[in-house]
């Protein structure tokens, strides 16, 4: 992922004023670098993502197991004074994630670093933009996991503001309602969402979060956290964006250990399971930046997704 930095010269007047030409670059450098953030923003700190650690489990397979009484079972109102209570059965179900290897190399030369400048060139500044590199890379594996969602719901196939509604409503007669809801769409289905937004009339164009969404873009709708990313998946000339709900995703990890007397630890975050480490091979005169991560995810609970089928143009 590459970002383009535009740099403007001083002013030719020497007032400290800013030129049209300079605002106009920096315009361009704030739309480079939003569109840079698009596949690194992620879901993983929302509670449509269940989180649990393998390290140390013994195993690469992770169990997330679901005991429950079912969304919308009622209790009973009505039972006679001295009555035993009756028995409701449990669904019971289980969901497996793999924990595999994720990484990304990269070897950089001295004559590399010694021609270039040193910000472009810094090993350590090349490792630290690995963090972002295994955020889009596990955000590709969620909208591969998504587009398994064995429930698609869709009105016009396009991308519009009632495809919202319709993904809402069978949220509600499947399960109640299910809260806050995240949403992982394609940039070109907001922009259809949008579209079809300018197209409403009435009340519905004055509600806050409908403003809000027509003047800055994907934020809260109706209740759904819209979040933009390149990493949908396709199928049949369609973007299989979907909608979750709270425990939709099993998210397993595990934490790369540092062993004494290993490479310069240019990275360890502490909030997600990767490694970056510095190696120099100076017969061959390469620095090699190294990140490692492990993780796996699947869809946990079924009722708590839903496929958004929209129109890839």
């Amino acid at each position: 992922m590459a970002i383009a930095v535009f740099a403007a010269g001083a002013p030719a007047s020497g007032n400290g004023l800013v030129t049209e030409d300079q605002l106009n670059d920096l315009v361009l450098a704030e739309r480079a670098f939003q569109l840079a953030l698009v596949d690194t923003a992620d879901f993983f700190d929302t509670p449509a993502i269940v989180v649990s650690d393998g390290t140390g489990g013994g195993s690469l397979v992770q169990r997330h197991r679901i005991l429950t009484m079912g969304w919308g079972l009622s209790m009973d109102a009505t039972a006679a004074e001295d009555t035993d209570v009756s028995a409701s059965s449990v669904t019971a179900a289980d969901t497996d994630v793999t924990i595999a290897r994720r990484a990304l190399r990269i070897d950089e030369t001295g004559l590399a670093r010694s021609v270039g400048s040193a910000w472009g060139f810094d090993p350590i500044a090349l490792g630290l933009t690995m963090v972002d590199s295994f955020r889009a890379g596990r955000m590709g594996a969620l909208g591969t996991a998504l587009a398994g969602a064995s429930t698609n719901v869709t009105s016009t196939g396009t991308g519009s503001i009632d495809d919202l509604y319709d993904v809402i409503d069978s949220f509600t007669a499947s399960v109640g309602d299910p809260g806050q809801l995240f949403g992982m769409l394609h940039p070109v289905t907001l922009s259809s969402i949008r579209d079809s937004l300018r197209s409403e009339v009435g009340p519905q164009k004055e509600r806050p979060d409908i403003q809000a969404f027509l003047a800055k873009g994907a934020e809260m709708l109706l209740g759904i956290l819209c979040m933009p990313s390149t990493k949908i998946t396709t199928a049949a000339g369609k973007y299989e964006n979907a909608i979750m709900a709270p425990g939709a995703i099993a998210y397993g990890i595990a934490q790369p250990q540092r062993m004494l007397g290993g490479n310069v630890v240019v990275a360890a975050p502490t909030d997600m399971p990767l490694l970056i480490e510095l190696e120099r091979d100076a017969s061959r005169d390469v620095w090699q930046i190294v990140a490692n991560g492990y993780d796996g995810l699947a869809i946990r609970e079924q009722a708590r997704v839903r496929g958004l089928l929209a129109s890839t143009s």
